[in-house]
């Protein structure tokens, strides 16, 4: 399995969190199955956890098997449109009992810089080291992806910020002060 370093902007992170989104999408990606560590970046500037991710699926070329799904249809010609045309399944989230921030990096890693993207583990052995150490909490959540979620392919995290599901786990992460060391 590859290990890659993966930044992901605050912003989209609560219905991932939530394990409400199923799917992240990037115009380029690893054609396997991947062990993504998790980077915040903006002004959260920390490492969070391990994402496990599936084998990309183009939207591109599996167009046709949403032809019966209009409104997944319709979103999946959107991202194709905006070029983010893999779909990556995740399949499951697990965090750092304590996130590592980028100075506590920088200490073990002088002027290390995070990708806008992602790079792979295995190129810093130095950094790989590091976040293998790092103790984890059981997993969040698991998606087994045994077939397209069809209700949930596409759609953006503004979209998912609406369901009724993303508010009910929202007030109730917020009312109990749930995942308080997470900076957003």
């Amino acid at each position: 399995m590859k290990e890659i370093f993966l930044s992901f902007r605050p912003e989209y992170f609560k219905p991932l969190l939530y394990g409400i989104k199923k799917y992240e999408y990037r115009k380029r990606f690893c054609d396997e199955e991947t062990r993504a560590y998790l980077y915040l970046s903006g002004k959260s500037r920390q490492v969070i956890g391990v994402m496990e991710l599936g084998k990309s699926v183009r939207l591109d070329l599996t167009r046709k098997n949403y032809l019966n799904y209009p409104e997944t249809l319709k979103r999946v010609d959107d991202y194709i449109l905006n070029r983010d045309i893999n779909a990556v399944p995740i399949q499951s989230l697990a965090l750092f009992d304590k996130p590592i921030d980028l100075d506590d990096i920088r200490k073990e890693i002088p002027n290390f810089m995070p990708p806008q993207m992602y790079f792979v583990l295995d190129n810093h052995p130095k950094l790989k080291s590091l976040l293998e150490r790092q103790s984890l909490n059981e997993k969040l959540f698991f998606h087994n992806h045994d077939g397209i979620y069809y209700d949930n392919l596409a759609m953006s995290v503004s979209e998912l910020e609406k369901t009724d599901e993303f508010k009910n786990l929202h007030s109730l992460h917020e009312s109990n002060n749930d995942f308080d060391n997470i900076k957003y």
